[in-house]
C-alpha cells in the first residue's frame, strides 16, 4: 500500500505539508515505503533530513502547481507536469493505491476523474464528507463535485455514500436521507423528486426526505444531495462552528466552553478528519481543505489508508451491480 501526497497544493505548502509528512513518519506509523512524494526534491530531502527523517519516501519532483485562483482544465492543459496531474499518473501507473491534495479542489477533482477513469457503471464523482451528529459520524455527498446532477447521480450517490458509511464507519446498513425543502414526496425540484422516486423502489434503506434542520439529529447516516446544496451546508457548518469557538474563547470560561464546543463540533475541524474523499473515481483520493496545516496530514493518510485496506471502491462497484447496475438515464 502506497500513497502519493501532493506536497505543493494548499495554503500552508509545501512546508506544513512536509511537516506533517514528518510526524506521519515519525510517530504515525507511517513507513518511507507507504509514500511517494510529489513536489520539488531538493526541498523535500533537506526538509525531511532536517526534520530528523533518514529513510525518505520515494520523491516525483516537479516544482509546478495549480493555484486556488486558476481554472482547473486550462491548469492542468497548461502545467502538465503539475503536482497533482503527477500524483494522478502515479497511482494511474500503479505506483500508488491512492493520493491525498490540499490544493486546488477543482483541479483535484478534474485531474482523478479524467486520469483515473470512473468506476465501472458510476456516471459522477462524489465528494463525501463525514460529520459528527447526534447519533456519531454520517456522510455527507455531494460536497461540491457536480453542482447539477441527474437523478441517476442522487442515487449513486446514495449507494457510494452507503458503502462508505459501511466500511468507514461500521454502519451495517445505513439509513439514506435527501436534503430537501420538506418531508414530504412531492417537495423539490423536478431533478430532487425523481432520485425520490428511484430511491424509493430500490433496496437501499431510504428514508426519504430530510430538512437541513434535521440534519445532526441521528435521522440518518447518508445525507445525499446536489453539489451546489451540499457544498453550501459544508460551509455553513464549517462557519458557524468557528463562530461559535471564537466566541465562546471571550467567554469566561473560555477555554472550557471552547472544548466542549470543539468536542461537539468536530466535523468543522478538518485537522481531525484528514478531509474529504472523492467517491466514484478509480483510485482512493482525498482532498484536504486548502488551510490545512500540518497536523491535518496524519488523518489524511490514515483515511486514505482505510478506505484502501477497507476495499470502498471495490464494495462500491459491488454494490451497483446489487442494485441492478447503471441506472438508466432520465435524459
Amino acid at each position: 500500500m502506497r500513497i502519493a501526497v501532493d506536497t505543493l497544493g494548499g495554503d500552508h505548502a509545501p512546508h506544513e505539508i512536509l511537516k506533517g509528512v514528518a510526524i506521519a513518519l515519525r510517530e504515525g506509523g507511517f513507513s518511507s515505503e507507504e509514500l511517494v512524494l510529489v513536489g520539488p526534491e531538493e526541498l523535500i530531502k533537506q526538509f525531511l533530513k532536517d526534520e530528523g527523517i533518514t529513510d525518505l519516501p520515494t520523491i516525483v519532483h516537479t516544482e509546478d502547481v495549480i493555484e486556488g485562483h486558476e481554472k482547473p482544465v486550462v491548469g492542468l492543459r497548461t502545467k502538465p507536469n503539475s503536482s497533482i496531474s503527477l500524483c494522478v499518473k502515479t497511482v494511474r501507473a500503479g505506483n500508488a493505491d491512492g493520493l491525498i491534495a490540499f490544493g486546488n479542489t477543482g483541479a483535484t477533482v478534474a485531474a482523478a476523474t479524467m486520469g483515473l477513469g470512473m468506476l465501472p457503471g458510476i456516471r459522477r464523482p462524489g465528494i463525501a464528507v463525514t460529520i459528527l451528529g447526534r447519533g456519531g459520524r454520517f456522510v455527507l455527498l455531494d460536497a461540491g463535485a457536480n453542482p447539477t446532477p441527474k437523478p441517476e447521480h442522487l442515487f449513486q450517490y446514495s449507494l457510494m455514500g452507503a458503502a462508505m458509511s459501511k466500511d468507514l464507519l461500521g454502519r451495517e446498513n445505513p439509513r439514506i436521507g435527501l436534503l430537501n425543502i420538506g418531508g414530504e414526496a412531492g417537495k423539490g425540484s423536478e431533478v430532487v423528486r425523481a432520485a425520490y422516486e428511484t430511491l424509493e423502489a430500490s433496496a437501499l434503506n431510504f428514508i426519504g426526505n430530510v430538512e437541513g434542520n434535521e440534519l445532526f439529529d441521528d435521522k440518518a447516516e447518508v445525507f445525499v444531495a446536489d453539489g451546489f446544496v451540499g457544498n453550501m451546508v459544508l460551509k455553513v457548518v464549517e462557519g458557524f462552528a468557528e463562530y461559535l469557538v471564537h466566541s465562546a474563547a471571550k467567554s469566561e470560561n473560555g477555554s472550557g466552553v471552547r472544548d466542549v464546543l470543539r468536542g461537539m463540533l468536530g466535523a468543522a475541524d478538518f485537522s481531525e478528519i484528514g478531509g474529504a474523499t472523492l467517491l466514484g473515481v478509480n483510485g482512493v483520493v482525498l482532498i484536504g481543505h486548502g488551510r490545512s496545516h500540518a497536523n491535518a496530514v496524519l488523518p489524511a493518510l490514515r483515511a486514505v489508508k482505510a478506505a484502501i485496506e477497507a476495499g470502498l471502491n471495490h464494495h462500491i462497484v459491488e454494490s451497483l451491480a446489487s442494485h441492478g447496475g447503471e441506472v438508466p438515464s432520465s435524459s
